[in-house]
């Protein structure tokens, strides 16, 4: 069945677990990277984590205040805003040429991310009903398993093959077509 046929309720739930898929899948396959990166940016280790934690970090300080503003400016709004920001910066990371703008990059797609993990369980709550909600969640937290799973074997192996910039491309070609299709729901 296409895509454009399914109910609408389904799409949100696509959309939504696609994001955390990609958000999880982020993170866990630019840890795969860091040797790599570090390698290429000149720089140690210690600082190379700092693409991380400034991600990991941005992401923890902006997500109840994402969620509040989804609430107050639109949910949908907020979502697709986030799977852009997070696009472009995953593009910027991609063609960065210093560490420091690296990890800037990545605290930028850490607001992206933010922005779509804070008001993606909302969107999904908001879309169906009571009796259907806990499985729903199950079905977007497997998002969460999948990307965790996936990132490291998958980033390894494009790093291994393409190098770690590639990632980065990957991520927000994918971000931005979720953005598209958060879009249309």
């Amino acid at each position: 069945m296409p895509l454009g046929r399914l109910e609408h309720r389904y799409r949100v739930l696509a959309v939504c677990a696609a994001g955390i898929f990609v958000a999880v899948f982020d993170t866990s396959s630019s840890i795969v990277a860091l040797p790599t990166l570090a390698a290429e940016l000149a720089t140690d280790l210690p600082t190379a984590q700092w693409v991380i934690i400034g991600n990991g970090l941005t992401i923890a300080v902006l997500l109840v205040l994402m969620g509040r503003l989804s609430d107050l400016i639109g949910r949908k709004r907020i979502y697709v805003l986030g799977c852009l920001l997070f696009a472009l910066g995953a593009l910027l990371a991609a063609f960065t040429s210093s560490i420091y703008a690296l990890i800037g990059a990545r605290v930028f797609v850490g607001v992206g991310s933010a922005m779509t993990q804070g008001t993606a369980t909302a969107i999904l709550v908001g879309n169906f009903e009571v009796h259907e909600r806990a499985r729903t969640l199950g079905m977007q937290m497997t998002g969460v398993g999948l990307g965790a799973i996936a990132g490291p074997a998958l980033g390894g192996f494009i790093v291994g093959t393409v190098g770690w910039r590639a990632l980065f491309v990957v991520t927000a070609l994918t971000m931005f077509a979720i953005a598209l299709g958060a879009q249309r729901i």
